[in-house]
């Protein structure tokens, strides 16, 4: 696609994200667990994310990033800026910030674009970058690829997977949908319209749907058990051999996402995001938060999901 030279003029950064739009931060548990398995460690996913209509979008990383990161327009228009050059993007454009690389990025003024959006990790990555932009020069272009209803399908049920919470089998299954999710930008040619086989939902779905339906109550092991129709003992058996964690566990990664996207999204104070996600205590909670995510609720906020663990 055409760059310009011309950098436009810095627009207004909106403070408090866009509606409908979606975050996904990684725990730091969750990535080192992903740096560990041998079938993930060389790509996974680090944050991700959707903003609609994204208006006063704006973020400046004078540093760059140590992971790579991927933006995906499908409607509106928008900038990215490296260097002296400046990448247009519209619907349909695609654009990878390789790692280490100083950029920012924006909305168009008139015309906000909507994006989906992926920071990942592993040696593989920068092998993603050249995949897809098809070159080697430090000043990639963006490229052009067709609308896909089954890729913004990928992207779903790679954020619905993570939301569900960072079981082994659950890392496992994003980051390979993150590997075809690629593929499509890759080999588009090769990319045919396909629907995902239904799941049978099993004692452990029901649990985790329940879990996430009651996010902002407080919640019982004796609860979760009963969702399932299940005895507390052999669903806590069944649960922790399905997903790598005792129930309550999983429990609470759940509201600490669930928190990070109200810390993220909203002007809630954290003891009022504690209670969102059914935490009476806010020492507590921010006890939880800073053991799943490195940072404090407050830190957290003040970069509003940056630089945690050095992995914006």
């Amino acid at each position: 696609m055409q760059q310009l030279n011309k950098k436009p003029a810095s627009p207004m950064r909106k403070s408090r994200g866009f509606e409908g739009e979606l975050i996904i931060e990684i725990p730091t548990v969750a990535i080192t667990k992903s740096q560990k398995s041998p079938l993930i460690h060389s790509l996974f996913i680090s944050r991700m994310g959707y903003y609609p209509n994204a208006r006063h979008h704006y973020y400046k990383r004078p540093g760059g990033c140590s992971q790579v990161i991927l933006l995906y327009c499908t409607d509106g228009k928008g900038w990215i800026q490296l260097k002296k050059n400046t990448v247009k993007m519209e619907a349909g454009n695609v654009y990878l910030i390789p790692a280490g690389t100083p950029h920012s990025y924006g909305a168009d003024t008139q015309n906000p674009w909507t994006i989906y959006w992926f920071h990942f990790m592993g040696k593989q990555s920068g092998e993603s970058v050249s995949a897809i932009a098809g070159s080697t020069k430090k000043e990639r272009k963006s490229i052009h690829v067709r609308f896909s209803e089954e890729r913004n399908t990928i992207f779903k049920k790679i954020a619905a997977t993570l939301l569900k919470g960072y079981s082994a089998s659950n890392l496992l299954f994003a980051n390979f949908l993150l590997q075809y999710y690629l593929a499509t930008f890759i080999t588009p040619e090769n990319f045919q319209l396909g629907n995902f086989p239904a799941q049978e939902s099993n004692s452990t779905d029901k649990a985790i749907l329940f879990m996430q339906d009651h996010l902002s109550q407080p919640v019982t092991l004796d609860n979760i058990a009963q969702s399932a129709h299940l005895s507390i003992s052999f669903f806590s058996r069944k649960f922790k051999n399905d997903t790598g964690y005792a129930p309550i566990e999983y429990f609470n990664h759940l509201r600490i996402q669930r928190a990070c996207q109200l810390l993220h999204f909203s002007t809630l104070r954290v003891n009022e995001v504690a209670s969102q996600v059914g935490i009476d205590d806010p020492f507590y909670f921010s006890r939880l938060f800073k053991q799943q995510m490195g940072v404090s609720p407050v830190t957290y906020r003040k970069n509003e999901g940056g630089n945690l663990s050095n992995r914006q």
